[in-house]
């Protein structure tokens, strides 16, 4: 290499922050960011529309600016001329959706704020007219209740920071994979929910208790599943996880969802169409006043799994439209009360999932959340002899007990508080099932789960441990030895899950970072070369060889000075003085080189000092953040461990389980007069602590001896001030 080469080298900046992608904490905290942006100016039940609006708008004309770039490189490599290409690379029919050039986001950003507004506007429309063909069409899931000219609700300042915060980020799919965006997506849903309260928090159901009944009804290719209520689709999301889990097609997996809430509406099409879900029928509208998932008939559709969270104890139900005659038959078992639709959505769900097919011993299958109050409302029928007047049976006993009786109800699990946001209710998990096994007709597995959980604010969580607690006597259905048998077996399978989360976590950092943190090793090598240099004159001429790192360039130029020198040594008096005018020339071409190379060699220590500097800040950074993974993951695991030895020393003995699960006949919940409340067949009360006879003496001296203590020191205090004593 030579001197030009080697300064050329040594000149050329060090680039060391190439884009490094989002990881999915960066991305969650780039998200609260901007739900905090709108905070204190709207309603949170019309604001998150306007988030979850623009960050599906920034998401799709970031990723369609990427297809075509990608594609206009290949064309041109083809040979084909930059605007054919170009246009070629905007053929709709080339693209999973379209975003026509005038609503780009680069072009609809930088409008002038007064026009901001209806430029979001127009170019949101403009998206959807664009796509308006394609199968999942973006009819009104952009402008849907959704007006940026409202700036009583959405003030100009606050839409030109959110316009601007979204601007910081691209969201291709180079900086952010379709599962980081759908997660984040979720992740930003949860938060709404959490800080919104009953307005926001109704359409989302927390994630653990998704995965919970996703489990139990282990819904499968080929089948059709429904949710009459389904908010964000997040419930219908955990199925799709449940079928992917367990090998399955999700692309045979047909879902149906319905919402009343046209906003929620369309952030559960934005939810379907982020995570990469092709096909699903969902319809906007009341479902127990107008449901929209019907037969060529006019017949209720019936489906093999329903999922569900409606509304707790809605009062505003649907009374008045069915009051009169239900055309779709579904109040077969009584009419609930006017003011509390529980039991609408219950026997909505009796009736649309599949009968029994005594061919194959299957039937459709149903779980949902509801308050508790579906267990044990309701007083059965009272006459004069029994309570001194006639009292007709109220409608939730009828038909609750209709429900027992039809042997629909197959498990009931009891949920800790505060699990639901917006909603502070305990909730609990009714299990139905139209076609239960042999072993279990009239038989109804209780579990009481609400002990353990992981306190919360604003809401409680359930863990793996808690979700094992639920799993395994449902699984067992209440059978002790089964159940001891799948402790094991359910503690290891947790624990997998729990390491391959942080396994994908720690790859999700390891890919932001690594490709960044690639050079580091070099630099760090280059610097400690760089840092063993003496520039000092004559220690550079005396380092040089032709062999030196830097210093080779010199070596030539230092020859020829060396060799006129050692002629102007041999050389007579006479031909001294015209070797050394021979002399000067190259001497000052070798002193320019090396102060030229020392200059270079400086500047490069310096910029490879920086940038080892930042690099190890982000090397150290991307430690803590894969520490930190590591130990949330084993903490979960020791807590997995602790709980399943807890678990089997539960199942040991019938008199603890009954403390957590109990299975009861029909006849016993008849004698109970069809009251389904756990604390009747499960033993929920808490055993008192007993002490020791020694140690509870010792407890009484001592506070016997400290409450004499306080009285004679309140009598010193009285007589010091002249009280009495």
């Amino acid at each position: 290499m030579n001197l030009e080469e080697l300064l050329s080298t040594l000149q050329s900046p060090i680039v060391i922050r190439p884009t490094r992608r989002m990881t999915q904490g960066e991305l969650e905290s780039y998200l609260d960011t901007a739900a905090n942006i709108l905070r204190g100016n709207a309603d949170h039940s019309e604001f998150r529309g306007y988030v979850f609006a623009l960050l599906f708008y920034k998401r799709i004309s970031d990723c369609f600016d990427e297809e075509v770039r990608t594609q206009v490189a290949t064309l041109t490599k083809a040979g084909l001329p930059q605007d054919q290409a170009l246009l070629l690379a905007r053929d709709p029919q080339n693209h999973h959706f379209i975003v026509p050039e005038a609503a780009a986001w680069a072009a609809v950003a930088r409008t002038a704020k007064a026009q901001l507004g209806q430029a979001l506007n127009d170019a949101m429309l403009a998206i959807e007219r664009a796509n308006a063909h394609r199968q999942n069409n973006f009819d009104g899931i952009l402008t849907g209740k959704i007006d940026f000219n409202k700036q009583d609700e959405l003030p100009r300042d606050k839409l030109v920071n959110l316009i601007n915060h979204f601007g910081s980020q691209t969201f291709d799919r180079a900086h952010v994979s379709d599962d980081l965006f759908g997660n984040a997506y979720e992740y930003l849903i949860r938060n709404f929910a959490s800080k919104a309260g009953k307005s926001s928090g109704e359409f989302y159901t927390p994630a653990e208790v998704g995965f919970l009944m996703a489990e139990v009804l282990q819904p499968k290719a080929g089948m059709s599943v429904c949710d009459w209520a389904s908010g964000s689709g997040g419930l219908l999301l955990q199925c799709i996880r449940y079928v992917k889990k367990h090998g399955g097609d999700v692309r045979q997996l047909q879902l149906h969802g319905q919402e009343s809430n046209v906003a929620t509406y369309n952030i559960s099409r934005i939810n379907m169409i982020l995570h990469g879900i092709p096909v699903w029928e969902h319809k906007q509208g009341d479902s127990l006043r107008d449901p929209r998932h019907l037969t060529a008939d006019n017949r209720l559709k019936a489906f093999d799994r329903i999922i569900m969270n409606p509304p707790f104890s809605l009062e505003d139900w649907g009374h008045d439209t069915v009051v009169a005659g239900d055309k779709f038959g579904r109040l077969s078992y009584g009419m609930p009360p006017a003011s509390n639709g529980d039991w609408a959505w219950m026997q909505q769900i009796a009736k649309s999932l599949k009968d029994a097919d005594p061919d194959t011993a299957t039937g459709g299958q149903g779980m949902v959340v509801m308050s508790q109050g579906v267990l044990f409302r309701g007083q059965p029928e009272q006459t004069e002899e029994e309570d001194g007047q006639n009292q007709k049976a109220d409608a939730e006993y009828v038909i609750r007990r209709g429900f027992i009786e039809a042997d629909l109800i197959e498990a009931i699990v009891v949920l800790p508080g505060k699990l639901f946001y917006g909603n502070n209710v305990p909730g609990c998990l009714v299990l139905l099932n139209k076609a239960k096994p042999a072993e279990r007709k009239d038989k109804i597995l209780m579990i009481w789960a609400s002990r353990h959980f992981q306190k919360g604010n604003p809401q409680n969580l359930l863990r793996p441990s808690d979700l094992m607690r639920i799993l395994v006597p449902w699984r067992a259905f209440g059978d002790l030895p089964t159940a001891q048998r799948l402790v094991p077996e359910h503690e290891a399978q947790l624990v997998r899950e729990v390491e391959e989360q942080r396994d994908a976590r720690l790859a999700d950092i390891e890919d932001a970072y690594g490709p960044v943190l690639e050079p580091l090793s070099r630099l760090q090598a280059e610097l400690t070369a760089l840092d063993g240099l003496d520039l000092k004159r004559q220690a550079v001429k005396d380092a040089i060889t032709p062999e030196h790192r830097y210093f080779h360039p010199l070596a030539p130029l230092l020859a020829e000075v060396e060799r006129i020198e050692g002629e102007i040594a041999a050389a007579g008096r006479g031909e001294k003085a015209a070797l050394k005018t021979r002399l000067i020339t190259p001497k000052a071409k070798f002193d320019v080189a090396r102060k030229q190379l020392i200059e270079a060699i400086k500047a490069r220590h310096k910029q490879a000092a920086r940038a080892v500097k930042d690099l190890v800040k982000l090397q150290e950074e991307r430690d803590a953040r894969e520490q930190e993974v590591k130990l949330v993951a084993d903490r979960e695991i020791a807590h997995l461990r602790e709980a399943s030895a807890d678990l089997l020393r539960i199942c040991s003995s019938e008199d603890e389980a009954r403390r957590y699960f109990t299975v009861v006949g029909r006849e016993e919940i008849a004698e109970n007069e069809f009251n389904l409340n756990l604390p009747r067949y499960v033993d929920t009360f808490e055993p008192e602590k007993v002490l020791p006879l020694t140690e509870a003496t010792v407890r009484l001296k001592s506070a016997t001896e400290a409450a004499e203590a306080a009285q004679t020191a309140l009598k010193a205090l009285l007589a010091s001030i002249g009280g009495v004593a």
